[in-house]
């Protein structure tokens, strides 16, 4: 029986992440070129793809260019010709958005459906194979009944995210960021107006909630669901994050790369995509990268709690809660909790309390559970503390 080929794919916004992504065991890479990548601050000379390449290449590491903005006519011309040096360079395939593209003198290369064509349904996946597409990135807004579905209507590969953020719009289909500020996430300038905090009013005016993000999604997390994806069909695993840095794509690939290799071992079905085997001298641990909290969104066909709790920042690793806050005869603020971690003096942490408050403070002292703190104000009992 042949084995299926599992690809863990991961975002580079440049060469040196890419090559990050790679020594931490991504099997695909993908990467934006010169113009057209959905990220205006993640451009990437031709130079600069050719030199992934060929290091991607070694290690039959495939390097996919993202070209999937939405085009005017008068870029076509230019569009084409970035194409054709992906093309020579000795790019893998090209992901897009525009369909213009297909009647357009684009190079002789695979093409893959960005998540932007918003594909959904069977139906919608049997014109991309229609259309000539070798691969479709589903909707992150799928469960693993509807990935089934589609998966049984079509014989083209099937990419789908794992982690990362997630839009409160549908793939391809929000518009928010260009009618409040005339600027489209189809053209890779979205303001990230999800991530900004509003009052909720009822039709009397009355405020029901005030200055939240109301908006913001948490982080996507499917660890749990990779196997159950892979027998969906999905082949492709996909970590969202051209804008994040290196040490979050070193951490995340190398956690899915533990991950997928779990799975390989344990079946006699799957085999890696890309050829050596990982040695990375640190071990992985998704809490301790920038996230919002994390959902599994639809992946069970429920709705589950995606609502970022505490804003659209990072609070850090969830280390436990306050038992009783108090605050000392020298005026110092501090609190006892259990936690496994051992805190030590300058390190970081966040309060958030049962109200909501959040408060910031660095450790100045430690001792069995009881933690003095930088505070400035008293830790309410029963706030959840991040490090």
């Amino acid at each position: 029986m042949q084995l299926e080929k599992l690809e863990l794919l991961a975002p580079a916004r440049n060469i040196d992440i890419g090559i990050a992504a790679i020594n931490c065991g991504a099997d695909a890479v993908y990467i934006a070129g010169p113009s057209f990548g959905a990220r205006e601050s993640a451009d990437n000379s031709i130079k600069e793809i050719a030199a992934l390449i060929r290091y991607a290449h070694r290690y039959r590491v495939k390097v996919y260019m993202v070209l999937n903005t939405i085009l005017f006519q008068n870029e076509i011309e230019q569009a084409e010709k970035i194409t054709h040096s992906a093309y020579n360079a000795g790019c893998d395939a090209l992901i897009i958005q525009d369909m213009g593209l297909l009647s357009a003198n684009i190079a002789p290369m695979p093409l893959f459906a960005s998540t932007q064509t918003y594909t959904r349904t069977p139906e919608d996946a049997v014109l991309m194979e229609t259309l000539g597409f070798k691969r479709v990135i589903l909707a992150r807004e799928l469960s693993l009944s509807q990935i089934r579905e589609i998966r049984e209507a079509v014989k083209i590969e099937l990419e789908f995210f794992i982690h990362g953020s997630l839009c409160v719009g549908y793939s391809g289909r929000c518009y928010l960021s260009a009618a409040l500020t005339g600027r489209s996430a189809n053209r890779g300038v979205c303001a990230q107006p999800c991530r900004s905090y509003y009052n909720l009013v009822d039709k009397n005016e009355k405020i029901l909630r005030k200055n939240e993000a109301l908006l913001s999604l948490k982080d996507l997390n499917l660890t749990a669901h990779i196997s159950a994806l892979a027998e969906a069909g999905v082949t492709s695993f996909k970590i969202e994050g051209r804008l994040k840095n290196i040490s979050y794509v070193k951490n995340i690939v190398r956690h899915y790369r533990s991950v997928i290799d779990s799975l390989i071992q344990n079946s006699r079905r799957y085999e890696q995509a890309s050829l050596g085997a990982l040695y990375v001298g640190f071990t992985p641990n998704p809490q301790n990268t920038f996230n919002r909290g994390y959902t599994t969104l639809f992946i069970d066909g429920e709705r589950g709690h995606w609502k970022s709790e505490f804003g659209t920042r990072s609070m850090g690793e969830y280390i436990g809660k306050v038992k009783e806050g108090w605050k000392n005869k020298r005026g110092e603020y501090g609190f006892n909790c259990d936690t496994e971690l051992k805190l030590s003096n300058n390190d970081g942490l966040c309060f958030v309390s049962p109200k909501g408050k959040i408060i910031g403070a660095k450790v100045s002292g430690s001792d069995s559970g009881t933690v003095a703190t930088t505070a400035r104000e008293n830790i309410p009992d029963n706030s959840e503390i991040f490090m």
